[in-house]
């Protein structure tokens, strides 16, 4: 189960850097639990429609985004956490963004129930509940 759950991790960050929404939301149950960077105080997006609807508010903004997986672990059970590096650049301002941070990721049944993101790589890992 671990090994797919891997798979899953790795084929939503390609479909994300694809812009592919549609693939994304295909690796997700149907009540899945969207959370970006918990510390932006943005409410977390419930439900397929409502994820969609975060991902056509929010990537609005930026020219281009990539979320590029630098490790995937696999927590055991049902959890994975993805550090990732991150580049964007907004549209219009042009600002370039250059961060790392992590996701944490918790499957059912094959399908990503929730998903949350950490503005750095130690959140991410202490949420995880590992050591930096």
């Amino acid at each position: 189960m671990s090994q797919g759950n891997l798979e899953i991790a790795r084929l939503g960050y390609e479909a994300f850097n694809r812009g592919d929404v549609d693939g994304v939301l295909g690796l997700c149950d149907p009540d899945v639990e969207w959370e970006d960077v918990p510390s932006l105080d943005i409410p977390a997006a419930v439900g397929k429609d409502a994820v969609r609807a975060y991902f056509e508010t929010v990537m609005a903004a930026w020219e281009r985004v990539r979320r590029e997986p630098v490790e995937i672990i696999d927590l055991g059970g049902d959890r994975v956490l993805v550090l990732c590096h991150v580049t964007a650049r907004g549209r219009g301002s042009g600002i370039e963004v250059d961060v790392r941070i992590g996701d944490l990721l918790t499957l059912r049944d094959g399908r990503v129930v929730c998903w949350t993101s950490y503005a750095s790589w130690a959140r991410a890992r202490k949420a995880a509940g590992l050591r930096e």
